[in-house]
């Protein structure tokens, strides 16, 4: 990242000096600084704040112009400092001004002379002065690098001083090259559960004085609902609202111009954390272990297995929750009615205490062959059929053999590979989505399932309707 320069510019009366000096804020309370971007004519301005708070500037070695004011000033000024901070790599001080202050660039009613270093100077010296149609000074700069479509900004404080115990610091900032945009108060919002919906403001900037300024949002995904409200003031509210989350992109636009899309997201509060979830094998069955750091609203668990990951059936009864809770808190439960099959997929199933269920990861246990129920022959059959969208392919092997199961049409051309590889003696499901070797949704119609394993060959005639 490139470093940040601070140039100091001082201004102060002959007797005294700022530095060092304990002052309070007194005179002055309404005063309020503007900065007036003139052009690159070092002999420009016209000592009026015309309100040009940007500008496009380009090329390496380009003069920038900038008028000082500070308005709501009543009290008359014995000196005044200012401080200019700017990425020195990008902008400095012009060298080329006139170090004595004569240039026409550093008339005002202050006549200073800022030199190109980022040393602190004192650089003159004047009794009681009042500003003239508020202008301060008139400010050079010049790029060190060519900034074409690059943007930048400089910062500006000027502090007025009335008195050694009598001054007030007032700040403005200018930016160049500034392309419209869109920025949010906050990336992500969660979306708390009992019905509060969160927001997060938009504001459009850079977008010339005067436009009609619209800001849009477009969700993308999610299943909670997004709603904007538009300010009126080059901003706008975005809600989200419902269960689950959802993201959307954010723009702005004033009918020629539209922002960069800005992506938000509004997450989904979480019922319950899960720190840890796992399951091994003892003596019985499958012993199951989880621990939550938090819960809300949990009314409790219900442990969930599937023989092929995909069909779940509820094993247990409910095991109690916490309600609500910041403690980290233990649950373990055991899986003793074991089907013959060598492996199992567990997941829990979470349950609010208005009824809600919101499901964990899965996990996956190997039983192997202590658990299995050995067939002494080959078989297959296929459930459900007829069937739509799904159907389950089993079959039992009587000893180690390579497997390949596959689908055909009725006319014998293959649509679906689902097994080829390498299986133990066991009893085995597969389950097929009506789907193709391209990911394609296959028609009505009739299937055939061929199922080979070594020396075995069996085939299912399966009926597709939709």
């Amino acid at each position: 990242m490139k470093s940040t320069r601070t140039f100091f510019l001082w201004l102060v009366a002959a007797a005294w000096l700022f530095t060092g000096v304990a002052v309070q804020a007194q005179s002055n309370a309404d005063a309020v600084l503007s900065l007036d971007y003139v052009g690159n004519d070092l002999t420009g301005g016209n000592g009026t704040d015309d309100g040009v708070t940007s500008g496009v500037v380009a090329g390496a070695g380009t003069s920038i112009v900038v008028e000082i004011f500070a308005a709501g000033v009543t009290a008359n000024l014995t000196g005044a400092s200012i401080t200019l901070t700017a990425d020195q790599s990008i902008v400095r001080l012009d060298p080329t001004v006139d170090a004595a202050g004569t240039s026409s660039v550093l008339a005002g009613s202050f006549a200073l002379a800022l030199p190109g270093t980022d040393s602190t100077q004192s650089v003159g010296a004047f009794g009681p002065t009042a500003l003239t149609n508020d202008l301060v000074a008139r400010v050079g700069l010049i790029t060190v690098a060519d900034v074409t479509d690059q943007e930048f900004s400089i910062d500006i404080a000027v502090n007025l001083a009335v008195s050694t115990s009598d001054s007030r610091t007032i700040n403005a900032s200018m930016s160049f090259n500034a392309v419209p945009k869109v920025v949010v108060d906050s990336p992500s919002e969660e979306i708390p559960r009992g019905g509060v919906s969160p927001t997060i403001t938009a504001t459009a900037s850079n977008f010339a004085a005067g436009a009609t300024i619209t800001i849009s949002a477009a969700k993308t995904d999610g299943a909670a609902d997004i709603s904007l409200t538009d300010n009126g003031d080059g901003t706008a509210t975005i809600t989200a609202s419902g269960s689950g989350f959802a993201t959307a992109d954010i723009t702005a636009s004033d009918g020629t111009t539209t922002t960069s899309a800005v992506s938000v997201m509004f997450s989904e509060q979480v019922p319950a954390e899960l720190a840890a979830f796992g399951g091994s094998i003892v003596d019985e069955g499958v012993s199951l272990n989880w621990t939550t750091t938090s819960q809300t609203n949990n009314a409790g668990w219900q442990v969930m297995r599937s023989t092929d990951g995909i069909t779940y059936e509820v094993v247990s009864d409910l095991v109690l929750g916490a309600g609500t809770s910041d403690a980290v808190l233990n649950y373990d439960f055991e899986d003793t009615a074991i089907p013959s099959i060598e492996k199992v997929f567990y997941r829990l199933d979470q349950v609010d205490l208005d009824g809600a269920i919101h499901s964990s990861a899965p996990i996956e246990v190997i039983l192997g062959a202590r658990f299995l129920d050995l067939p002494n022959e080959f078989g297959t059959h296929v459930y459900p059929n007829p069937f739509n969208p799904a159907t389950t392919i089993a079959y039992d092997l009587p000893s180690d053999s390579a497997v390949s199961i596959v689908i055909y049409d009725a006319l014998g051309q293959e649509i679906r590979r689902l097994v080829t590889e390498q299986k133990a003696a066991g009893r085995y499901t597969i389950q097929w989505d009506a789907l193709d070797n391209l990911g394609r949704g296959v028609g009505s119609g009739v299937y055939i399932a061929k199922v080979e394993a070594g020396q075995f060959s069996a085939s299912q005639k399966m009926l597709l309707l939709k």
